[in-house]
């Protein structure tokens, strides 16, 4: 996830009020919402970033499109309009979402795999990546990537245990070539 220092400082920001106003899941779901919103709509990241648009229309604009948030998450995004730091509000979202699983102990994987996953392979991926990471609750996802041709592909942060028929094709190639 790109990131940037000030995305960071506020998010923290922002979590340490959830938490000592005891909002933390509140303000949680709120972020999953902003990030989601931020991310699918193109013209709001538009919007946040254009500097010819004033402050009171960016903010009557984001009042209105998170009209349904706390008031906690509608206050912190008038203050990042105020501090001119509307277009790091994605990135605000993203960063209390990840300290938010950082410190709730969740972990987020990915398995790739040739074919979806039934949900019942994907349980016992999920225990499977637990046991392999030392992690209590994953938060597992299948993705479907035809051209590893079989077996599985694990993403987490930066590790990736690759248990393709690719690569093992790959390293079998390989050694056909420099033997």
């Amino acid at each position: 996830m790109a990131s940037s220092r000030i995305a960071q400082r506020y998010s923290k920001s922002l979590l340490s009020m959830a938490t000592s106003n005891g909002k933390l899941e509140e303000i949680k779901d709120d972020m999953i919402a902003v990030a989601n919103i931020c991310s699918e709509s193109k013209e709001l990241r538009n919007l946040l970033k254009n500097p010819i648009v004033n402050a009171s229309s960016k903010k009557t604009v984001l009042s209105k499109v998170f009209s349904g948030a706390q008031q906690m998450t509608q206050d912190f995004i008038a203050f990042l309009v105020d501090k001119k730091r509307e277009d790091e509000l994605h990135l605000v979202a993203e960063n209390y979402l990840s300290e938010y699983n950082e410190i709730k102990g969740i972990a987020k994987a990915t398995v790739v795999s040739a074919i979806a996953l039934t949900d019942e392979k994907l349980a016992q991926m999920k225990s499977y990546v637990e046991e392999l990471l030392g992690k209590a609750d994953i938060v597992l996802t299948n993705e479907v990537d035809s051209s590893i041709i079989g077996g599985i592909v694990v993403k987490h942060e930066d590790k990736l245990l690759d248990k393709s028929v690719s690569k093992e094709l790959r390293e079998i190639r390989k050694q056909l070539i420099y033997n």
